[in-house]
Formats: structure tokens, sequence, C-alpha cells
């Protein structure tokens, strides 16, 4: 198998190849990113300012997981990137694999799709890139398989899907909030170090290797706290009132 170099660049021209729709991919994959912010509490929108807020950070996320699914790609390659994010984010909100782990599997999916996108402006293409994306794509896959826990080896009380679901779109939304320049470096790094400060409480909780009422609920009041702060943060990053 060819191993694709991460870091291309290649002369910018239009390509017309469109992906399956993402209203279709949303129907049919679990853990998109716009239904992980959907499982927020009813109570953490006390105001119509928050609602509108919270709705455009949703509305940002959709367009940033599009593009993760491989939006405007060939019908083949977008829906083996669908795939392989809807593994990885569904592997992370289950706490099958640990967060370091995940995140890294979806930097190398980000780096595989942007040098994708070169490819498709490239004039002269390689006729052999596509199977070797595709190559590339299954090796992580398989190996999301083999270093992977399955669902039942995770004990109920141990599961916090909300509270992954928060870490895995923040995540994403950083990602993303860098690379375009909505967000301004004094945000992202309050906005990191929340979502560190909320795993860490995590893993105290969990370190025993049982999560008790008490200790769920006092992770979940520090889990609104933190959404409300980073929700406030997100909205604010470029001066936007609302």
């Amino acid at each position: 198998m060819k191993r694709l170099t991460l870091i291309c660049f290649f002369a910018v021209a239009s390509a017309s190849l469109q992906a399956e729709s993402f209203s279709h991919i949303a129907r049919t994959d679990d853990n998109t990113l716009n239904d992980l912010v959907g499982r927020l509490p009813l109570i953490f929108v006390p105001n119509d300012r928050e609602a509108r807020r919270l709705s455009s950070v949703q509305e940002l996320l959709v367009i940033h997981e599009m593009k993760m699914r491989g939006e405007g790609l060939p019908e083949e390659l977008a829906s083996a990137f669908s795939a392989n994010y809807s593994r990885i984010l569904s592997a992370l909100v289950e706490d099958r694999i640990p967060e370091d782990y995940g995140r890294d599997l979806l930097a190398v999916h980000r780096e595989l799709l942007y040098q994708t996108h070169d490819w498709m402006q490239h004039r002269s293409r390689e006729k052999e890139f596509i199977g070797d994306v595709l190559e590339n794509l299954e090796f992580y896959q398989d190996e999301l398989a083999q270093n992977s826990i399955t669902i039942w080896e995770v004990p109920d009380s141990l599961r916090t899907p909300v509270v992954n679901g928060y870490q895995v779109w923040v995540n994403e939304f950083l990602a993303w909030g860098c690379e375009c320049g909505y967000l301004n470096p004094g945000t992202q790094t309050r906005v990191q170090r929340l979502v560190e400060d909320l795993s860490r409480f995590e893993g105290y909780y969990k370190r025993d290797g049982v999560m008790h009422p008490h200790e769920r609920e006092q992770l979940h009041e520090r889990f609104l706290e933190t959404t409300r702060e980073t929700i406030e943060l997100i909205g604010t990053s470029r001066g936007y009132t609302y």
C-alpha cells in the first residue's frame, strides 16, 4: 500500500464532481456533530440570546462536518471519508478509545482530506491517487478496530456519551476555528482549557472504575457550566453580538 504524504501543494483549478448531499448523510450516520450538540439538556438554553448563539454554533458545525464527510468529492471518496468520520466519532462518544487517540485519528482524517482536495484542484491528476486514499482510509479504520474495545466492554456506570459528545464537537470546532481564523488565539486557549478541565474532572470521577450517581450529577453540573461558557466564548470570539 502506498502511504500518502500528508502535506502536498498543487495549483488551483476548479472541481465539478459533487458528493452525496449532507441531508442524506445526516439521516443515516449516528453521532453527527449536530446531533451531539442537540443532546445538550433543554435547561441549558434559558433565554433567546443563548439560544441564538447555540443555533449559530450548530450551523457552523454542520458546515465543518459536510467538509469532513467529503463534500465536493467523487461519491466513492465521499462515502469512505464519511464512514471513517462516523466510526471515529462513535468510538469517542461511546468511550471505546482514549480521547488522545481519537484526536490523532481525526487529525489524520483532516490531513488526508486536505490532500485529496489539493489533488482535485490539480490539472494533471495521478490516476492511482483515489485508490491510495481509499487504502489509507481502510488502513486507519482497521487500526481503529484493533485498538478500540467493544461497547459491551464499557461498564454502563462509566459511560458518559453527553459529556463525551461535548468534548468531540468542541475539539472539532477548535480545529475548524483555528484553520479558518474564526477563533482568535485567546479564545482558542480559553476554550481548550475548559475542555481539558472537564476531561480532568471526568477522569477523577472514573478513576476507581465506578461513577456513583452523585459523582455523575457533579460532573454534569460542571459540564453545563462549561458548555455555557464555551458557547459564550465562541459567540463573542470575533466581536459578534446577538
